[in-house]
């Protein structure tokens, strides 16, 4: 009778089940689908909100896959030899190599996906139309409280250094206080 398949594997000892490869490959199959496990009880306790803005989305996963490049980059900084040699005395690249190279790989991809989707057009589009509307607004309401044309006169210059200045402490990470700037 056929010994069992380990329980990490899926083929018996007799049949190559206790060669250190295969051992290798179930041990990560095991952790794999503890850490699939773990995510998707993560994600089941948060809930997830359905995606509203797929160019927004895709930007995220950029910066997300940007930082894991230079996360792993500085990893691969710092070490002194990029390859390592097995017992067998077999060289190959160093586990951070291979995986900053992938995250490389990766956000290239999301950074192409990104330029052919025209996001930044897009982004300057809605940014216009809301300045467009704003400007509305403010014509609207200088209407309704009946500027006089000296009044008027001054809009062109006082309106766009109040938005500069607006615009420097947004920048400088101060929230503006509604308080008058002179």
């Amino acid at each position: 009778m056929p010994a069992p398949a380990d329980c990490r594997g899926t083929v018996c000892a007799t049949h190559g089940g206790s060669a250190g490869h295969v051992k290798a490959a179930a041990a990560r199959r095991v952790r794999t689908q503890e850490v699939e496990a773990d995510t998707l009880a993560v994600i089941a306790a948060e809930g997830v909100e359905g995606v509203t803005d797929p160019l927004e989305a895709l930007a995220l996963l950029a910066s997300e896959a940007l930082a894991m490049k230079s996360a792993l980059a500085a990893r691969v900084n710092a070490l002194s030899d990029i390859t390592t040699t097995s017992k067998l005395g077999v060289e190959a690249l160093k586990v951070e190599v291979q995986l900053y190279e992938r995250a490389m790989d990766r956000a290239g991809r999301f950074l192409d996906l990104l330029a052919k989707s025209g996001i930044e057009e897009r982004r300057m589009l809605i940014t216009e139309a809301q300045a467009q509307l704003v400007f509305e607004v403010m014509n609207r309401v200088f209407n309704a409280i009946g500027l006089t044309a000296e009044q008027r006169a001054l809009l062109p210059t006082v309106v766009p250094r109040e938005l500069e200045r607006m615009q420097s402490l947004q920048v400088n990470g101060k929230q503006a206080t509604g308080q008058r700037v002179r």
